[in-house]
């Protein structure tokens, strides 16, 4: 258990299948008795209250439901599962229950989704049941049964390494759009950085594909010193219209400029804005009535070069609402530096901006700025919520934070902690932290062991609550690998879903993640000498 389920109002669905149905009837007369009718794999109940009778006839009927259908009737995928149901007009509620337990309510007829999300939680299959009351407490229920036979968590539903064109390439950044994945990345075409925007089909094609494209910055953009300059995407997300946003750092005459676009669901170009020299945009999420929050920072001073967190806020029409700007209120010599590096949306519609800060330990004599993660909180347009958050250091002299993504508690970040680098064997670990909804630690962190230095870029989040860490370790005689991993908290097991070297043995990396049923990822691996872009669609 443990999935998410509820009312929707779509009629999506993980596969085709025959559909079945049934009717539940009101049952023999008298009080607190019902019957049981079976009809192929529909089961019905029906059962009235202590309402007395007249003549051997309930004074108050019982509610009735008929024709449940649940489509896929067999599931051989995870992804959403819809039931709809007739039921008579004076039930009010209704319940979902997965083998007797519910997991969703709502409106008496209104449809709900029950969550095929894994092999273990779902497989050899579920008796589904919906159940509905009047509001004399009067019920009737209706069930059937859906196999299942989905593959295991972790296991490859596709992926696809770019065709290699001679010139390196490599994705950054990646988010689900319905049954589609939008990834965006760069191609090094000398001495211009392309950026590109793609999306995959549901068989990870985008070269001739219906529905599969992909877009070079300068065929989208309209901004004429971009056209010939070099663009870097940092981040994509989609809002609950299927609109893709994208950010990332565009240079004009060498200096970097923090770049936010929206596309229609098709990839048209919807509108696109890019902030003065000397900003970046590194990471991307939007509520869920479109407004767009940006992570990222502005530069302050230069040789020495220092930096302030922004978070920039647009509304779906373009409206700014910023930049807000953070520093360390200790800072007061613009000695330090901060960046913004992520976006996490909460269940409550509040914004975490998570990234990563200078700070000094007053009893160094030597004053040397050391790294540490950072969260501020925000709810509207960009309005502050309470304090921001530091990482105290428990684990190792340094951490970043790269990446954050929402959970039921809150949030998760992780990133990367280490020691001294000028002390012996100093190397960089995967650090995750997980947090409440005030920003505070809600779990102990996890230092995560691995052979050789490692970065997690990229987290997730599945319908069973588990944090999906994309990440690259270095690993003896191989260079940096690709590794993808379910953990839940400091102390449980490590359930590996993807480590991988390429064929190349070169710096093979996941650098972006994104889940709901599935888990779509996307980096870099080398191949034929020559970094390529990479992208995939896993069960989460």
């Amino acid at each position: 258990m443990g999935a998410t389920a509820g009312l929707t109002d779509t009629t999506s669905g993980t596969s085709g299948a025959a559909e079945s149905g049934g009717e539940a009837t009101a049952g023999e007369t008298g009080a607190a008795t019902g019957t049981t009718a079976t009809t192929g794999t529909t089961e019905t109940t029906a059962t009235t209250g202590d309402t007395g009778d007249t003549g051997g006839q309930p004074v108050d009927p019982p509610p009735w439901i008929a024709d449940l259908v649940c489509d896929p009737q067999a599931a051989d995928e995870i992804g959403p599962t819809l039931c709809t149901y007739t039921a008579s007009p004076d039930a009010v509620e209704a319940d979902l229950l997965d083998d007797g337990e519910v997991i969703a309510s709502g409106p008496a007829g209104a449809p709900f989704i029950f969550p095929i999300t894994s092999a273990p939680h779902n497989n050899p299959g579920s008796t589904i049941t919906v159940t509905v009351r009047d509001e004399a407490g009067q019920s009737a229920s209706a069930s059937v049964f859906q196999a299942s036979a989905v593959k295991d968590p972790g296991s490859a539903a596709w992926t696809t390494l770019e065709p290699n064109d001679g010139d390196f390439s490599l994705a950054g950044a990646v988010a689900l759009q319905g049954a589609y994945v939008v990834a965006a990345g760069v191609h090094f075409k000398n001495p211009q950085v392309i950026g590109t925007l793609r999306r995959y089909d549901q068989g990870g094609q985008w070269l001739a594909s219906d529905v599969g494209w992909s877009k070079a910055h300068t065929a989208w953009t309209k901004l004429a010193w971009l056209k010939t300059n070099s663009f870097g995407p940092t981040g994509v997300a989609v809002d609950a219209d299927q609109n893709i946003i994208l950010v990332g750092i565009g240079y004009d005459n060498g200096q970097p400029r923090s770049y936010v676009a929206r596309f229609h669901p098709d990839g048209a170009l919807d509108w696109e804005l890019a902030s003065p020299a000397g900003t970046e945009a590194r990471g991307v999420g939007v509520q869920p009535d479109g407004t767009i929050y940006v992570a990222g920072a502005r530069r302050t001073g230069l040789n020495p070069e220092r930096w302030d967190m922004e978070v920039s806020v647009y509304g779906p029409d373009k409206t700014a609402y910023g930049p807000i700007a953070y520093k360390d209120p200790d800072d007061k010599k613009n000695d330090r530096s901060e960046r913004g590096r992520a976006v996490a949306v909460l269940a409550s519609g509040r914004v975490v901006i998570a990234g990563t800060g200078e700070i000094v330990n007053p009893n160094d004599p030597q004053l040397v700025p050391r790294m540490r993660g950072v969260a501020l909180l925000f709810e509207g347009k960009g309005k502050r919520v309470g304090e921001a958050w530091t990482s105290s250091g428990d684990k190792m002299l340094y951490d970043e934070i790269l990446a954050a993504v929402a959970t039921d508690e809150g949030f998760a970040t992780c990133g990367r902690a280490y020691s001294d680098p000028n002390m012996p064997g100093s190397k960089s670990q995967i650090l995750v932290r997980w947090h409440g909804p005030d920003l505070q630690e809600v779990k102990a962190p996890r230092l995560e062991t691995t052979p050789g230095a490692a970065v997690c870029n990229a987290l997730g989040y599945n319908m069973e609550g588990a944090t999906i860490v994309g990440a690259h370790v270095n690993e003896f005689g191989q260079n940096d690998n690709q590794w993808i991993f379910a953990v839940r908290d400091a102390a449980s097991l490590r359930v590996d879903y993807r480590k991988h070297n390429g064929v190349g043995n070169g710096a093979d990396r996941v650098q972006a993640i994104d889940c709901e049923y599935m888990c779509a990822w996307a980096g870099v691996e080398f191949a034929d000498n020559a970094a390529q872009w990479i992208a995939g669609l896993i069960r989460g």
